[in-house]
């Protein structure tokens, strides 16, 4: 399954390389057609895949509205988790709310994620079949020579795992603000710290044996993502902002009366 999906996507990367060369008289001499084309189709998918990440904040937004309602039922269901969870289902369910779609972004993104893995790391399968035109081609970006090699400077794994703990600490705030339990619940596991640290580790110990293209799409990509959860948490934000002017004019209303 991962290995098709790799084939499709390395079409599109081929594809893009080309249109590039058509559109671009002159290769650049600092960054190469290959590398920019990197660069277009990692943000071609993730702007493909953006109607799912908006999904997915709306699904945030959505529980952030709902919090004040669901920890009423847990303060008064808090002896009672049979009822506190039939409460709470009803609730969402009244909201026309799924708690389980803010999973389904990550769900279909891991397969695309895992597949662009695959083309950079072996090219000339997945995207260049022909062995003339890929030994041919500049590979250059920037600093590297070639994006085939390894990034010896660490430059570009640095970044990238710079840019993921970035989106890891973003995301843990959004995560507070949508369920503030899930905050309680890391500090008392220590799971929470963990995993946030462990990815930025990865990539670094990952970008001292893997191709430099590895690296771009990693870097490209978490800065993507960044983006994403940057707009994301300030719309939890304006929601949060909005449902508390609401309940102020209801209150001030009230006492009007």
């Amino acid at each position: 399954m991962i290995s098709f999906i790799a084939t499709i996507l390395g079409k599109v990367l081929f594809y893009i390389y080309r249109l590039l060369e058509t559109t671009i008289p002159q290769e650049p001499k600092l960054i190469s057609y290959y590398a920019l084309a990197v660069i277009v189709t990692t943000i071609i998918f993730k702007l493909a895949l953006l109607p799912l990440n908006i999904a997915q904040t709306k699904n945030q937004r959505k529980m952030a509205e709902l919090q004040p309602e669901v920890q009423k039922l847990q303060q008064k269901y808090k002896n009672d988790q049979q009822t506190l969870a039939l409460k709470t289902q009803q609730l969402y369910k009244e909201a026309n709310h799924n708690p389980l779609m803010g999973c389904l972004p990550l769900l279909i993104q891991f397969p695309i994620i895992i597949s662009f893995f695959y083309i950079f790391r072996d090219p000339q399968k997945y995207a260049f079949t022909d062995p003339s035109m890929y030994q041919s081609m500049a590979k250059n970006f920037f600093y590297l020579t070639n994006l085939e090699n390894i990034d010896r400077t660490m430059v570009l794994p640095f970044i990238a795992a710079g840019l993921t703990l970035a989106t890891s600490l973003l995301m843990q705030k959004i995560q507070a603000k949508t369920n503030p339990q899930a905050k309680q619940m890391a500090e008392q596991q220590g799971m929470m710290k963990m995993m946030l640290y462990m990815g930025p580790v990865m990539i670094l110990f990952a970008g001292q044996r893997l191709a430099g293209g590895i690296a771009l799409y990693w870097s490209v990509s978490n800065a993507f993502t960044l983006i994403q959860q940057i707009v994301s948490y300030k719309s939890i934000d304006d929601a949060e902002e909005e449902a508390l002017q609401e309940a102020k004019e209801k209150k001030e209303n009230r006492k009007n009366k």
